[in-house]
């Protein structure tokens, strides 16, 4: 199974790429600033990853500054998914 740092990533390289020269520059992209993903595509996106992943998104993590960033959000799933397993 594909970690959901990685699921994330290879997400918004299929729309487009990314900028950055390292991968530590890649996952640091405000993907909100850059203009990557508008409004209408992060439904979709959190859509697909709370389906991918098992997980449901609450409130807190769309307030969570994690959650504007393509590491931060890969971040936010794995605790989900972490949280999930018994």
């Amino acid at each position: 199974m594909v970690k959901p740092d990685e699921w994330v990533r290879r997400w918004f390289e299929a729309r487009g790429g990314i900028p950055g020269a390292t991968p530590a520059e890649r996952a640091a992209v405000n993907y909100f600033e850059a203009g990557l993903i508008d409004s209408l595509a992060v439904v979709g996106l959190v859509g697909e990853l709370e389906d991918a992943f098992g997980v449901r998104f609450e409130d807190r993590h769309y307030q969570d500054p994690r959650f504007s960033t393509i590491g931060g959000l890969g971040e936010i799933v794995s605790e989900l998914a972490g949280a999930r397993r018994p």
